[in-house]
């Protein structure tokens, strides 16, 4: 589903309709949470897994593959 406008008689942008996602996901930035992609979470929980088992974190690295 893409973003859609609604209208009014005169033909001005009145109302939006996003899909359910990208609503919680603006509402998340406007509280100030963090909102991560798919990627971004599996890429989290790879680097606390490392971390956890006591795996060194090459700060380097990270930052050219982020």
């Amino acid at each position: 589903m893409s973003v859609q406008y609604m209208t009014d008689e005169a033909g001005r942008k009145v109302a939006v309709v996003i899909p359910v996602a990208q609503w919680e996901a603006i509402q998340s930035e406007l509280r100030g949470e963090a909102v991560l992609s798919v990627q971004d979470e599996a890429d989290r929980r790879e680097a606390y897994a490392e971390l956890a088992a006591g795996e060194s974190l090459d700060l380097g690295r990270a930052m050219a593959d982020w």
